[in-house]
């Protein structure tokens, strides 16, 4: 048995991440952790609050088990001032294999959740964290996107291997060469590794594609539209953050309301940087 971490704040975002969640249970046994976060206080209003809180999971409980009985569903009410370390809190504790968030709106009205990076959640906890809009919730996992930079990404290609099978879904490398090499430059030997190890481990081919494009965000985000992928699995921060002038943005808010792109983030093990270059 294996849990996922859902913080939610009850709005249209929530149903979104259980829809996903319930989808990547299936029959297996899994046991479901919902987060709700609410600012600190004491007093008559506070506890009226939690009271209000607590009936909402306990409407969230009904709605699991009339999809997916065999879930086991525990919720936590966590008091702080920061979302995102709450959330970061609740993963050390609870352990789980994977976090889901749904995204319903745009950032500057992102309900409770405004603000929260998936990038630094995943950085800072080691824990991959699943982020999901409106189109991505019903879709089904065909084509997974995995860029392949200047290391071997052993946690990502174990996450691929893992929803390939379990989805039956076909895998797509996407080697990101140097922006000032050729285009016809021979593909590094660390992409190569990277196609083997998938080739030896999964029944379906292994399809790829090169890049040299010098905005890494834009180029996935490309080769995901063209081969018409339905996750993409990033390293965070590195890969899956971008800086522009209006601010910092996850690669998931440059993603339309009714995306069908479901975006991972897996920060590498700890002894692989993106300076470690393989033979």
């Amino acid at each position: 048995m294996y849990c996922i971490l859902l913080p939610v704040d009850f709005s249209p975002s929530t149903d979104i991440a259980l829809k996903k969640a319930v989808g990547f249970a299936g029959r297996d046994e899994t046991e479901l952790h919902l987060l709700h976060v609410i600012g600190p206080g004491r007093g008559p209003k506070h506890l009226f609050k939690v009271w209000a809180v607590e009936k909402e999971f306990e409407q969230l409980r009904h709605k699991i088990r009339e999809k997916y009985p065999a879930a086991r569903v525990k919720t936590h009410i966590l008091q702080g001032r920061s979302i995102e370390k709450m959330i970061i809190e609740s993963i050390r504790s609870l352990n789980p294999a994977l976090v889901i968030i749904g995204k319903n709106d745009p950032p500057r009205r992102w309900s409770i959740f405004k603000g929260i990076s998936p990038g630094a959640i995943a950085s800072k906890s080691n824990c991959p964290v699943l982020t999901v809009k409106p189109g991505a919730a019903g879709n089904k996992t065909r084509m997974i996107l995995i860029p392949i930079r200047d290391f071997l990404p052993e946690r990502k290609l174990e996450w691929a291997v893992l929803l390939a099978r379990k989805f039956r879904a076909h895998v797509h490398l996407l080697a990101i060469q140097d922006w000032r090499a050729d285009k016809d430059s021979p593909l590094p030997p660390v992409f190569f590794k990277a196609y083997n190890h998938l080739q030896e481990l999964l029944r379906q081919p292994v399809e790829f594609s090169a890049t040299n494009q010098q905005n890494i965000t834009k180029a996935v985000l490309n080769c995901a539209e063209d081969i018409t992928a339905d996750l993409i699995l990033l390293n965070p921060n590195t890969e899956s953050e971008r800086w522009e002038i209006s601010g910092h943005h996850h690669i998931t808010d440059l993603l339309s309301r009714d995306s069908r792109i479901q975006v991972l983030d897996v920060e590498p093990y700890k002894d692989l940087t993106t300076t470690r270059r393989l033979p």
